[in-house]
């Protein structure tokens, strides 16, 4: 019955009806005959011939009653029965037509509605046939595939959002740390009473450029839907003020921590084209993470290495937790379990230094840490 079970409801309901009244119609008419035969055989008189034990011929006549009965019987029997056999062939008729056209693909979509129903899109819906219901499971699987598509873009819009405000808080962070240092330092010159006017005004700028710094990442962030779309100001930079604005920077943001920096650079003279304000959101938060992880001593170093501006750094803590040097930099990877952090500073600085033409590459040596954060200046 493959070929009844290809066609379409329709003309399936109709086939299945027909075929099931055509049998129908023969057996009733099988039975208005075999009634006929019947009733012929035992009228006129309803007599028969019997063989007695002695081998004689004796003739035996049916009462008139009883084929009267017998007449009676047949002739319920040749209504009855068509009736019964066209009422079982609708029966058949309706209990076939669910069976081969509509049990499959119904338990088909009543799974897939509670799979739906339950938040679960990890299932496939197969169409048992090529008719209205097949098709129907056809379009449910469509339906189901845009849901699932939909749901993981933004399920990705989600996590991205969470990402943007993870760095933007985690940014905020380092600048906020020295805007507060030069601000203490800036009351202390106030209520010396000695003359540090020079000392003042230079936390003064200070101030001023953290400030500005602040002011251009938030309509950054504010503007971009992803990190990947934050965009860069390269400008042309001299290298000698650049490290030496680094230097103060990094011994600033490293203060507090009562931890020996160290800071050397070999650039040369001329001008490199960076995004200063790139350069130091890597800078600070490299130093940020060897501040906290060190035991006594920072290294920092700033080289040239072909079109690349290299600034690598190196503490004496206790390095790099195996996982993250398998898997590789990621969002949210902490190195410890500390609260406070969102373990974006690394992603942030990887980000970056791509963004820039650049790379990233961490790594243990010896009982530390070195990380390495190149930036392309051509």
């Amino acid at each position: 019955m493959e070929w009844i079970k290809r066609m379409n409801l329709k003309r399936s309901l109709f086939t299945m009806a027909l075929i099931s009244l055509v049998i129908a119609a023969l057996l009733s008419a099988i039975t208005v005959w075999l009634g006929v035969e019947l009733s012929t055989r035992l009228s006129p008189q309803g007599m028969s011939i019997m063989i007695d034990e002695n081998h004689a011929v004796v003739k035996n006549v049916t009462p008139s009653s009883q084929i009267e009965n017998l007449d009676l019987l047949l002739s319920v029997l040749q209504i009855a029965l068509p009736i019964l056999f066209f009422v079982i062939a609708l029966l058949a008729t309706v209990f076939l037509f669910y069976r081969w056209k509509l049990k499959d693909p119904l338990k088909i979509l009543m799974d897939g509605a509670n799979h739906i129903i339950e938040n679960d899109l990890n299932f496939s819906i197969e169409a048992p046939s090529t008719d209205e219901l097949g098709r129907l499971c056809t379009a449910f699987e469509t339906m189901r595939q845009t849901l699932r598509k939909n749901n993981r873009e933004l399920w990705q819009q989600a996590e991205e959002r969470k990402r943007l405000n993870a760095a933007f808080s985690h940014e905020l962070r380092n600048p906020v740390t020295v805007l507060k240092g030069s601000a203490k330092m800036a009351r202390q010159c106030v209520e010396s009473k000695t003359d540090q006017t020079a000392q003042f005004i230079q936390n003064l700028t200070r101030i001023e450029i953290y400030t500005g710094r602040i002011e251009r990442y938030v309509e950054a962030m504010s503007s971009a839907g992803r990190l990947e779309q934050i965009q860069l100001e390269k400008e042309f930079t001299d290298p000698q003020s650049l490290a030496l604005e680094l230097e103060n920077a990094i011994h600033l943001a490293a203060a507090e921590s009562g931890k020996k920096l160290l800071f050397t650079n070999t650039v040369s003279v001329g001008k490199v084209l960076l995004d200063k304000h790139v350069l130091f959101e890597i800078t600070e938060n490299l130093i940020s993470n060897a501040v906290r992880f060190a035991k006594q001593t920072i290294s920092v170093n700033l080289s040239f290495s072909g079109d690349m501006l290299l600034l690598e750094v190196t503490d004496d803590g206790s390095g790099f937790p195996a996982g993250l040097l398998k898997n590789g930099i990621q969002p949210f990877q902490k190195g410890n379990e500390d609260a406070e952090r969102f373990g974006m500073g690394l992603y942030l600085c990887d980000l970056l230094c791509k963004k820039h033409g650049g790379f990233l590459e961490i790594r243990n040596c010896g009982q530390g840490a070195f990380v390495c954060g190149a930036l392309k200046i051509s």
